[in-house]
């Protein structure tokens, strides 16, 4: 009886909003409002992935090992955090709604946070060092979870078509290549006016001005998406009784999604191909500086901003694919042809040879704009979720789908410290010998397509296809019409 009721104060409360939703309901400005907080958010996920470890590395001289245990403590708090702050919105009762309440206050914590970690205070103990990070760290990480997660729910649940929504979170991920862009370009043009890149302290000055100057987009950015977002955000039917939010309770709900055999493939394999862009991202800078000698200004003009710029331009195009041919392929065909070419691709490129990377870089981005079918993937999970519960947990599976992201980028991140040590990197020299240098390259070529050519496979076991999915939503909407009549 309690589900009944549930299922029935579920479809009461939304039936007018699902039952007349059509094609294109949504208007490209609020689509395009929605997604402007991922700017702010990936520019500051870019600044840890690509720039952290070098700058506590080589700037500030903790160990690799050291720095990368750091991140990795902080970003296993996060992970844990994300289902918390799922469930937290979930229950949410708010006349703003249940995800928008959160985001604009956890963008000025990100910013304050990001402010402090890219100004450290002059330590001389490796241990100290090591705390603070931990510490920084580990408020960036928590104020990025309290944006992070609303912000992506909210994105699964404004409209109830399968093409629009692969819409809107491919608008999600045009802000996602945005704040790539920002976050990698913005830094190395700072360091660039601020004088010589062989520097440390212009290295610490630099970050520091970036840290300052992507404060405004990360608060005007979240600001855009809670505006555009009005009324759009629907709290939880009143009539819903949920138990009270323990540990035990969250532990249940948790592995109740870890259980579901529609959800755990998806998972996985974006969980094990993310250890592998975490990894990419970690060492790509020692890569180009140390293997193929090329500055850092270099890399981000001819390799970074074009693999950015090929996976904006792929975007509209894996849409229409996904429209054409479903979800599940096409992203099995971008997640494995990424890792064959990575994989293939990197073992062959000597000092010096930019042209090559450069193309790489370009077929890379045309491969990675399949990303965005995954998390457009998660929103059909939750359709099959609800006609099975009748409940609406987007917080719940998107903070799982979060935890799984951040668990992936600290395990690529320890690994990215362990295999520098292991191959002999030594941060105080400023080149490295031909055999650790022939390392990296492996490091960075077969290791990482190996995690990627692992996480596509997972795709191949996910039985969620799209017939399945429509049929599910098919019974849903005949479902709520049936309970509609009678009320």
């Amino acid at each position: 009886m309690g589900l009944a009721r549930a299922t029935l104060a579920g479809v009461l409360y939304t039936a007018p909003m699902l039952l007349s939703s059509t094609r294109q309901s949504l208007s490209w400005s609020t689509k395009l409002g929605y997604g402007s907080a991922e700017l702010g958010l990936v520019a500051v996920e870019v600044l840890v992935e690509l720039y952290l470890l070098k700058f506590y590395n080589v700037t500030v001289g903790l160990a690799p090992h050291l720095t990368a245990a750091a991140l990795a403590l902080a970003m296993i708090w996060d992970a844990v955090s994300d289902p918390i702050m799922g469930e937290i919105s979930d229950r949410t009762r708010s006349p703003a709604g249940r995800r928008r309440p959160y985001i604009l206050p956890g963008a000025f914590a990100l910013a304050a946070a990001l402010i402090l970690i890219y100004n450290p205070p002059s330590l001389d103990s490796s241990l100290f060092k090591f705390a603070f990070l931990t510490v920084s760290y580990l408020a960036l990480t928590t104020a990025m979870t309290v944006i992070s997660v609303p912000h992506i729910a909210l994105g699964g649940e404004m409209s109830f078509d399968r093409d629009e929504r692969t819409q809107i979170f491919g608008y999600r991920r045009l802000f996602t290549t945005a704040g790539l862009m920002v976050g990698t370009l913005l830094p190395a043009m700072v360091l660039r006016w601020v004088g010589d890149e062989a520097s440390s302290a212009s290295v610490a000055v630099s970050r520091s001005l970036t840290s300052f100057l992507l404060a405004g987009p990360i608060l005007l950015t979240a600001w855009i998406t809670v505006r555009s977002t009005r009324g759009l955000d629907r709290p939880e039917p009143p009539a819903v009784r949920r138990p009270p939010l323990r540990v035990s309770t969250l532990l249940r709900s948790q592995l109740g999604v870890l259980r579901n055999r529609i959800f755990l493939p998806l998972l996985a394999a974006f969980v094990v191909a993310g250890v592998g862009r975490a990894l990419n991202a970690s060492i790509a800078l020692y890569f180009y500086e140390y293997r193929l000698q090329i500055p850092e200004s270099e890399t981000i003009l001819w390799v970074l901003m074009p693999f950015f710029i090929f996976i904006l331009a792929s975007i509209p195009a894996w849409i229409w694919i996904s429209q054409r041919w479903g979800k599940r392929r096409p992203a099995m065909v971008g997640v494995f042809g990424m890792g064959i070419l990575v994989s293939a691709a990197y073992l062959f490129l000597g000092p010096g040879q930019r042209g090559g990377a450069t193309a790489i870089a370009v077929i890379g981005g045309l491969l990675g704009g399949a990303l965005i079918l995954l998390e457009s993937m998660v929103t059909d999970v939750v359709d099959h979720d609800e006609l099975k519960t009748g409940k609406h947990r987007e917080g719940l599976y998107f903070g799982v789908w979060k935890m799984g992201t951040k668990l992936s980028r600290a395990f690529g991140l320890v690994l990215a410290g362990l295999m520098l040590s292991a191959i002999g990197f030594d941060e105080s020299l400023g080149a490295q010998s031909a055999e650790v240098s022939q390392r990296l390259a492996w490091l960075f070529g077969p290791g990482v397509g190996g995690f990627l050519l692992l996480g596509g496979s997972f795709l191949f076991f996910a039985p969620l296809t799209d017939e399945r999915h429509r049929r599910v939503q098919a019974l849903l909407v005949r479902r709520r019409r049936r309970l509609v009549d009678r009320r």
